[in-house]
């Protein structure tokens, strides 16, 4: 390989020629400046013409080759740096794809989520709707149920004070029928007792009758029967007025039915002996100034 550079002129007007050849196999040659040729042991040949304008440089092709090897080498260099570069942009592309891929499966999923929830949502917002009206029904039916409560109330309030006025007024009529029983009891017992008082002075009257009829006619004492009592009725209250009572506002006394001697068997009735009974000035008895007399018992009646 050979290079050779030629400059024509120079700063004194001479003619400089450098021409490079390769490696020479002698030793160090040099060429003075008559022409003479000098060789260098790098490989360079200078060479003057003999007018001094001619320079002849020949470059070390080892450091041509440096270079080129330096050129290439950075071009080498420079390819790697662009492979690594490419490499990398299309490894940054590939995970770019992918993360976008990635994204868009997202993006997907949570567009598919959305429309989910939307739907769930819509189903919840029917939901919402159905069960606020239920509620709404159940308010009104509330409010009726409790106007119905309130009305019930008032009612049950009523019925209950009409029952207390009932109650005392039921209270108040058992207290007088109950006064009113009392009175009529006591009444009915001062009754009886004159009934008894004057059933037993009629029978101790009889019992002197009978004693002084037998003394004038003995014969039709014994031929006359005694005749059977009348039964006593039962007092009836609805006959005797509205109120139960009789004109004096108490029941009628017993009636005073003529009695045999056998329906009385003793003179003792309500406690009361013969000779209380036969006492002067009560009722029946014998008239004051009459010598008292002592009755004399029928046959078959036990004293």
């Amino acid at each position: 390989m050979q290079l050779q550079w030629q400059n024509k002129s120079d700063s004194n007007g001479k003619i400089a020629n450098v021409v490079a050849t390769g490696p020479q196999s002698g030793g160090d040659n040099e060429e003075s400046k008559d022409g003479r040729r000098t060789d260098y042991p790098a490989g360079f040949i200078l060479s003057f013409s003999s007018g001094g304008a001619q320079v002849w440089v020949a470059m070390d092709t080892v450091s041509l080759e440096h270079q080129i090897q330096s050129v290439q080498r950075h071009i080498s260099f420079l390819k790697k740096e662009q492979m690594a570069l490419l490499r990398d942009l299309h490894l940054e592309i590939l995970r770019l794809q992918k993360r976008c891929s990635e994204l868009t499966h997202d993006l997907e999923m949570r567009e598919a989520q959305t429309h989910q929830q939307e739907v769930a949502s819509l189903e919840l917002e029917t939901k919402c709707r159905a069960l606020e009206s239920q509620l709404a029904e159940r308010a009104a039916a509330n409010a009726e149920l409790r106007q119905e409560v309130a009305q019930r109330e008032a009612l049950v309030s009523a019925l209950r004070s009409s029952l207390r006025a009932e109650e005392r007024r039921f209270l108040e009529e058992l207290r007088r029928r109950s006064h009113r029983a009392t009175v009529l009891g006591t009444e009915l017992q001062k009754h009886t007792e004159a009934a008894a008082y004057l059933s037993c002075q009629l029978h101790a009257a009889r019992q002197r009758l009978q004693a002084q009829r037998p003394a004038h006619n003995p014969g039709l004492a014994r031929a006359s029967p005694p005749r059977p009592a009348r039964p006593v009725r039962p007092w009836n209250p609805s006959r005797h007025g509205a109120g139960g009572v009789g004109m004096g506002g108490s029941p009628p006394g017993p009636r005073l039915q003529p009695r045999s001697r056998r329906q009385f068997p003793g003179l003792r009735v309500a406690g009361l002996s013969s000779e209380k009974w036969a006492e002067p000035g009560l009722g029946l008895g014998d008239p004051p100034g009459r010598k008292k007399e002592t009755p004399i018992p029928a046959p078959g009646i036990s004293g």
